[in-house]
């Protein structure tokens, strides 16, 4: 991002409120006693600085951009290299962002540039500390200066925007790899996703971003004439699924007024947070994490969503479920009965399934019977708070199927305070 020209930004600093304000109450104490000597000063001095810093207002070339993804609750120092491409001096100089969303912030702390000359360059950076995971675009930051007295901010400012996305937040975290994958040789001794591995051939396909270009085929480039990679089939990967759920109940939604457009509705929908569902996101964006190196995440069903990554590296896997978590938004409720028939062929090709549920229903317990008849290994995490009521108690739309403690053994209920306080090292 380079630019110096934009629309006029000009503002009052809290001197210049007080001095306006000082002005306002020497012009009604005019009305009674002798006091215009005083309000006129008080005027010339305004005008002044008004007319001087228009003048005199910088000419500034700022480059710099904003990361690709940060992290939630985590402060960013953003770097900005400043140049006065005008033939006077610029004094006191400062970036900040004019507009920002409410999910984030701005720290108060900013780097002042007391004199910038011709040509000369300087760098300054701007902390920002997203407290929402999501999809942002917010416009470029304000170089603006209070030459001179310090009571008003002249600045320009432009219409492009930058886009940028807060991950949800996630760490290491210590994960028991159960079993070995079901494809394994017999006799063999490797764990799966260990290096040093002899891996079989099974075709080509277009190179994309992150692949090793150690396995381009240079003949099918040369036939093709576009780059193509080497695809080997992995016998000794673990073939993981993650199921995320999203569903949230009606009294936990916020209540967005009728008479609101759909847009506003929908604003107002994303800046509430739901701390199950928050603590859910940030368990799935952590074990994902931790098992990424040793394991294949092929498929994440993150509410009624299906996402497959089969044909994406192992490198890209990660970075994609990130995205996808970052704007995960809760549902009223939503069924699965098209994607179960998907998901339960996938089942035989997985070696593990990683539930993390907000509540037990019919819709999981099929996913979960289906997962065991595929021979999948499955875990349930619920996130659910302490002291609530025991997920495993049949309800209306259970009874007169298996018994639901049977899983008991498999689940584990997480607190969300503590997924998101980090308190949970070990799972």
């Amino acid at each position: 991002m380079s630019r110096t020209d934009g629309r006029l930004h000009l503002s009052l600093t809290d001197a210049g409120k007080m001095l306006l304000r000082g002005t306002g109450y020497v012009a009604l104490a005019a009305l009674i006693v002798p006091a215009f000597g005083v309000l006129s000063i008080l005027i010339s001095v305004v005008l002044m600085a008004l007319l001087v810093g228009f003048f005199l207002r910088p000419k500034i070339r700022m480059s710099g951009n904003l990361p690709e993804r940060i992290v939630v609750d985590q402060t960013v120092q953003l770097r900005y290299v400043l140049k006065n491409v005008a033939r006077l001096p610029a004094y006191n100089l400062c970036v900040r962002f004019g507009a920002l969303p409410e999910t984030i912030e701005q720290a108060d702390g900013r780097t002042v540039i007391t004199r910038l000359g011709p040509g000369e360059t300087a760098e300054v950076t701007v902390a920002i500390r997203p407290k929402r995971r999501g999809y942002y675009r917010i416009k470029q930051p304000i170089c603006q200066s209070t030459f001179p007295f310090n009571l008003f901010n002249f600045g320009t400012s432009g219409d492009d925007e930058q886009s940028f996305i807060v991950l949800p937040s996630f760490s290491q975290l210590q994960i028991p790899l159960r079993c070995l994958s079901r494809y394994a040789q017999a006799g063999s001794a490797r764990l799966a996703g260990r290096t040093g591995v002899f891996l079989e051939y099974a075709g080509n396909r277009p190179f994309v971003p992150g692949d090793s270009p150690r396995r381009i085929d240079a003949r099918a480039w040369a036939r093709l004439s576009v780059p193509a990679t080497k695809e080997y089939y992995d016998d000794f990967d673990y073939s993981i699924v993650l199921v995320l759920d999203t569903s949230v109940p009606d009294a936990r939604l916020p209540v967005a007024k009728a008479r609101l457009p759909a847009a506003k509705a929908r604003q107002q929908l994303r800046s509430n947070e739901i701390k199950e569902l928050e603590a859910a996101v940030s368990l799935c964006a952590s074990v994902a994490f931790t098992i990424s190196n040793d394991c294949l995440i092929d498929v994440l069903l993150a509410g009624p969503n299906l996402h497959q990554f089969t044909t994406l590296p192992r490198i890209v896997r990660l970075d994609k479920i990130h995205e996808i978590l970052a704007c995960v938004e809760p549902s009223k409720g939503y069924s699965l009965e098209q994607i179960t028939p998907i998901l339960t062929e996938r089942f035989y090709g997985m070696s593990e399934a990683i539930f993390i549920l907000l509540s037990w229903n019919k819709m999981y317990r099929r996913l979960l019977e289906s997962a065991e008849q595929a021979g999948c290994h499955s875990t349930v995490f619920l996130i659910a708070p302490p002291g609530g009521t025991s997920p495993f108690l049949l309800s209306q739309e259970s009874r007169g199927a298996q018994d639901d403690t049977d899983y008991a053994g498999n689940v584990r209920v997480l607190c969300p305070d503590e997924i998101l306080t980090g308190q949970i090292k070990r799972l």
